[in-house]
């Protein structure tokens, strides 16, 4: 089609773009009101030919403080804003405006062009991405992790001073006691924490393939290999890789995983070629890797290289001071989880868990917390009948060796896990003593008053 041709339609085409893309376009006039609309427009927002655009697009009866279009009007300066909207059938649009001048021939100023684009979509995944973010960092700062035990806190002290570097960490602890945890906090930390976090349960992996998880394989290396795959070590490139439970590595692996500590390089099974890649190794085990050496089963250089930074996990009976406080914050969360109003655990059930000497550490306490939950009703505290058959009076026939506490250590335990959610009347009458005896033993200990929301 010719030129000349082309100019016969100008309208028709200039209509036709208009009505076709998705963003919606409007003119309004000096007077603030809407001259034109194109189809998608008047889909959103219905005919509004002849309305002030305050009126039509935000249910206003007067004009803006903050309108763009005002301020196109009175200098000729294109503007861009983000407001929200109500629709007609009452649901909130996210819009983005993009106001500019619409002139005559002579260049005089006589209303201005508004495009308006639904980012509703791109708002509600950007607020999803912020509220996954809080919820990892308030999941792995030192400040969220729940604990008022020195030697905790002494970890959370080395962390901080050992993670930015790139030192391979040895977490070593029983089962439950969040050697997990503890790894992923160090990441969080360090400045791979935008980079990748793999992890891989040594123990829960074949032996005959292990090697292939860790180091990758190629196409025909073995029955069954019908393609490439790659490592765990190659995808966490630039990152970190946990090894949890490493103690469990077959001895037959152990110098490859050496080599790889020592000069960053790897063979995937079946290859030839030699790879460099940058991960950082954190390790956990529940073994004692020393007697493993001394049997023969665990390599000594190996240990040396995994074990730069040991940091040891107390078991939970080693911080008693933190069984009130956890249980409580448990009880808290689990409540939230499954919709649940119970209000809280008795002194005389906190006196028995703090009395336990969970051999499962803070794993098998929110199990027992969330078994007692089930079994009691909201609007009640969680009393002795409601734990697992193993709090019951016969247990002490069950070759469960006991630990128990002190009554002034209890005391202490418990003010400390009652305070932040509890008014000091409720802490008083939880212990059976009076506010005055209260504040005293808040004296003589120096435990200081936290300010409750309630």
């Amino acid at each position: 089609m010719k030129t000349d041709d082309l100019k016969k339609y100008d309208q028709a085409i200039f209509d036709a773009v208009l009505n076709t893309v998705s963003d919606g376009i409007t003119v309004i006039n000096k007077n603030l009101e809407v001259i034109f609309q194109n189809e998608a427009m008047c889909q959103h927002f219905g005919n509004q030919i002849g309305e002030y655009c305050y009126k039509a697009y935000r249910g206003r009866e007067e004009a803006c403080d903050d309108c763009i279009v005002l301020k196109v009007l009175m200098d000729g300066k294109s503007r861009k804003a983000l407001r929200d909207v109500q629709m007609p059938d009452g649901n909130i649009l996210w819009a983005e405006y993009f106001s500019g001048p619409f002139k005559d021939e002579n260049g005089n100023i006589i209303g201005a062009v508004e495009v308006v684009r639904d980012v509703t979509e791109q708002i509600r995944i950007t607020k999803e991405c912020v509220t996954l973010r809080r919820e990892v960092q308030r999941r792995f700062q030192f400040g969220n992790i729940i604990t008022q035990s020195k030697k905790m806190k002494d970890i959370f002290r080395l962390i901080e001073r050992i993670a930015s570097t790139n030192s391979t960490v040895m977490i070593s602890g029983e089962s439950g006691t969040g050697k997990e945890l503890i790894a992923k906090s160090i990441v969080y930390h360090s400045d791979r924490n935008e980079k990748p976090f793999v992890t891989v349960n040594c123990g829960a992996i074949p032996e005959n393939l292990i090697e292939s998880e860790l180091f990758g394989h190629v196409k025909g290396s073995f029955t069954g290999a019908i393609k490439d795959h790659q490592g765990l070590i190659e995808t966490a490139h630039g990152g970190t890789l946990f090894l949890d439970e490493v103690g469990e590595i077959p001895l037959s692996l152990q110098v490859k995983l050496l080599r790889f500590l020592q000069e960053g390089e790897l063979r995937r099974v079946g290859e030839t070629r030699v790879q460099k890649f940058d991960v950082r190794i954190i390790s956990a085990t529940n073994r004692n890797l020393e007697e493993a050496v001394k049997d023969g089963v665990f390599r000594e250089d190996l240990l040396f290289r995994l074990s730069v930074i040991p940091i040891y996990l107390p078991p939970l009976r080693e911080r008693r001071e933190d069984i009130a406080l956890l249980a409580t914050h448990l009880l808290q969360r689990l409540c939230d989880t499954h919709n649940r109003k119970v209000t809280g655990i008795s002194s005389e059930t906190l006196k028995k868990l703090m009395d336990y000497p969970w051999r499962g550490n803070v794993r098998e306490l929110e199990n027992t917390i969330e078994y007692a939950l089930h079994l009691t009703d909201d609007g009640q505290a969680i009393k002795n009948e409601q734990l697992p058959n193993k709090f019951s009076s016969n247990t002490e026939n069950s070759g469960i060796i006991r630990d128990f506490i002190s009554i002034d250590d209890y005391t202490k335990q418990t003010i400390i896990a009652l305070q932040n959610n509890h008014t000091e009347e409720q802490i008083a009458a939880t212990l059976g003593i009076s506010r005055k005896n209260l504040w005293e033993k808040r004296k003589r200990w120096d435990i200081t008053r936290v300010k409750t929301t309630n």
